[in-house]
C-alpha cells in the first residue's frame, strides 16, 4: 500500500524520539506523508524542530502545556464533563492520576514524594490544556495514523480515547513477557490488537499457528534455564573501579555546569511544577546523589525474613514506580502498601505473604516504604537479591497489579491473580482477573486450588507464546531506543511500515 498523501502524527518523546523517532519521521516523509509532531521534553523539542530535511506541518510542545496550562488555553474554556463525555469515559481522575510530576512530588523527596504536587486546579487546566491541542491537531492536521512509543501518561490515554472514537489507530509497542519479542496494540491497555485476537483463535482451535514447535521449544527452555528480563542483565554487576569513581564526581561536575551554563541547565524547567528528573538544582542532584547511596545500603543491610525459614506462601511482587505498567494499567491498585496489606489479610490458613522489592528499584525506594511493608501482619519481606525464579519455585500463588512476575509464573504452572487491566497476560493460562477486594479471601482459595499440570493448560501456554511469535516482532526495539544503533534503524522501518500499511489498509 502506497503511504503517500497520509497524515501523521508522531509523539517525538525524550529518548525515543533521539532514537526512533527522527528515523522514522524521515522516512515517513520520503514515502510521502505529512507530518505533525508532539514534543516530550524542550531539549527533544528542540532536535525535532531543527531536524534537517523533515519538515513538520505542525507541531505542540507538551511541556508548554505542562509548564502553564493556562497560558496554553488562553482565552479557551472546556468544562471536564464535555471533556469526559468526548473521550467515553465518566471519570477523568483515574487518567489525570498518571501525570507523575503534577500528583507526586519531586522536589519533596528522592525519588518522589506520594504527595501531590499541584492543586486540582492545575491538574485540571492541564486536562483542559490537553482536550485544547487534540482540538488543534483534528482541526489543523487530520492526522490518519498516530504513532507513540508507548502509553505512558494522561495526554497519550487522552489521545487515544478521543481519536479512537473516530477510526485513527494510535500505534504503541507493548512487551508481552516473550524474550525479545515485542507487539504493535492501538489501546493503553493492550487489547484489541493482533495479539490478542491470535491467543483467542488459537485457544477456540479456530487456526493453527505454524510457530507451535518454536513455541514448544521456548517453554521447554525456559523451564531448563529461567529467562530473565533484559533489564536484570546489568544488575548486581561488578562496577569498575573508574566507572564508581565517575559516578561520585558526576553530580558534581552538575554543579559546576549549574553555575557556569545556567540558561542550559534551565531549559527543561516547568513553572508549575518545579524539580523534576530532568530540571535538578545544585540542592536536589546532591540530594538524589546521596539519598540513592543511603538507599542502596540500607536494602543491602537491611534484616529481611530468612527465606528459608518461610512455610506456605503467597507472592507479591513490588513493581517500579512510578510507571506506565502500575499507574496507567491499574490505576486503582497502585497503592502497593496498601495493596500488600489487604492481600495479607486476604489469605486462608496459615498462608503468609511474601513480599520482595523490584531490583530494578535498588537506591530509589525510600527506606520508610519498606519498613511499612515489613511492619505489616502477615508480610514476610525478603531480600531483593533472591531470584525470582527461586522465590516462584516454592510460592502457591502470585498475586500482582500487572508484573512480569505473572509470565514467569505462568512457565512454572503457578496461578496468578491479576487486578490490573493489562490485557496481555490475562491472555496467560495461569492469570485470573480479580477486583473485588472485599471478597478476595474467596477468590484466593478458589485459584489455590486449580490445577494447572494439565494438557488444557499446556496447550494454552503454546497458544500465548505461538501467538506472540506469529504476531510481534524480534528488532530489539530497546537497543534501538536507549541506545541509538543506527543498525536496527532500517529493520525497525521495515517492521513499523509493515504496521502501518496493514492499519491504514484496515481503516
Amino acid at each position: 500500500m502506497n503511504l503517500e498523501g497520509k497524515r501523521v502524527l508522531i509523539f517525538q518523546q525524550r529518548g525515543w524520539g533521539k532514537g526512533i523517532g527522527r528515523f522514522l519521521a524521515k522516512k515517513l516523509q520520503e514515502e510521502g506523508c505529512e507530518l505533525a509532531a508532539v514534543t516530550f521534553k524542550r531539549t527533544t523539542h528542540d532536535l525535532i524542530v531543527n531536524q534537517p530535511g523533515v519538515k513538520y506541518k505542525l507541531i505542540i510542545s507538551n511541556d508548554d502545556l505542562v509548564s502553564q496550562p493556562q497560558d496554553y488555553l488562553a482565552n479557551n474554556s472546556y468544562s471536564i464533563d464535555d471533556i469526559c463525555n468526548d473521550l467515553g469515559i465518566n471519570s477523568i481522575w483515574p487518567i489525570a492520576s498518571t501525570v507523575r510530576n503534577y500528583v507526586r512530588s519531586y522536589k519533596e523527596k528522592f525519588y518522589y514524594s506520594f504527595r501531590q504536587n499541584v492543586s486540582d486546579e492545575v491538574i485540571l487546566d492541564y486536562v483542559r490544556a490537553t482536550y485544547k491541542s487534540i482540538k488543534v491537531i483534528e482541526d489543523q492536521f487530520k492526522p490518519d495514523l498516530i504513532i507513540a512509543p508507548n502509553f505512558v501518561e494522561l495526554f497519550h490515554i487522552m489521545y487515544n480515547l478521543y481519536f479512537a472514537k473516530r477510526g485513527v489507530p494510535m500505534l504503541g509497542v507493548f512487551d508481552i513477557k516473550i524474550k525479545g519479542v515485542y507487539i504493535f496494540s492501538q489501546n493503553f491497555n493492550a487489547d484489541g490488537n493482533q495479539f490478542c485476537d491470535r491467543v483467542d483463535e488459537l485457544n477456540a482451535e479456530r487456526v493453527e499457528s505454524e510457530n507451535r514447535k518454536k513455541a514448544q521449544q521456548y517453554i521447554k527452555e525456559f523451564r531448563e534455564n529461567f529467562k530473565k528480563p533484559d533489564y536484570m542483565k546489568s544488575l548486581g554487576k561488578h562496577i569498575p573501579f573508574l566507572k564508581k569513581l565517575r559516578q561520585e564526581i558526576s553530580p558534581f561536575y552538575q554543579v559546576l555546569k549549574w553555575y557556569l551554563k545556567p540558561q542550559v541547565n534551565q531549559i527543561n524547567y516547568w513553572e508549575s511544577v518545579g524539580p523534576t528528573l530532568d530540571y535538578k538544582p545544585p540542592r536536589i542532584i546532591l540530594r538524589d546523589h546521596y539519598c540513592r547511596k543511603w538507599y542502596t545500603r540500607f536494602s543491602n543491610n537491611y534484616n529481611y525474613y530468612p527465606f528459608e525459614n518461610l512455610g506456605k506462601f503467597v507472592y507479591f511482587p513490588l513493581q517500579v514506580q512510578p510507571e506506565a505498567s502500575l499507574d496507567v494499567t491499574a490505576p486503582f491498585f497502585n497503592n502497593q502498601i496498601e495493596m500488600a496489606r489487604l492481600t495479607a489479610m486476604s489469605l486462608p490458613d496459615d498462608y503468609v505473604l511474601v513480599v520482595k522489592d523490584h531490583p530494578a528499584m535498588l537506591g530509589l525506594r525510600n527506606p520508610s516504604y519498606l519498613k511499612k511493608i515489613d511492619k505489616t501482619p502477615n508480610i514476610k519481606l525478603i531480600d531483593y537479591r533472591i531470584s525470582s525464579e527461586k522465590v516462584l519455585k516454592r510460592a502457591d500463588l502470585v498475586i500482582s497489579p500487572n508484573s512480569t512476575t505473572l509470565a514467569e509464573a505462568a512457565f512454572l504452572n503457578k496461578p496468578a491473580i491479576q487486578f490490573g487491566n493489562l490485557a496481555t497476560t490475562l491472555k496467560l493460562p495461569n492469570v485470573f482477573k480479580y477486583t473485588d477486594i472485599s471478597t478476595l479471601n474467596i477468590a484466593i482459595k478458589e485459584v489455590l486450588s486449580k490445577n494447572l499440570n494439565t494438557e488444557n493448560y499446556e496447550r494454552g501456554l503454546e497458544n500465548y507464546v505461538a501467538a506472540a511469535y506469529d504476531t510481534g516482532f524480534s528488532v530489539d526495539y530497546i537497543a534501538a531506543w536507549e541506545q541509538g544503533k543506527q543498525e536496527l534503524q532500517e529493520p525497525l522501518w521495515q517492521v513499523y511500515k509493515k504496521e502501518f500499511e496493514r492499519l491504514l489498509k484496515y481503516e
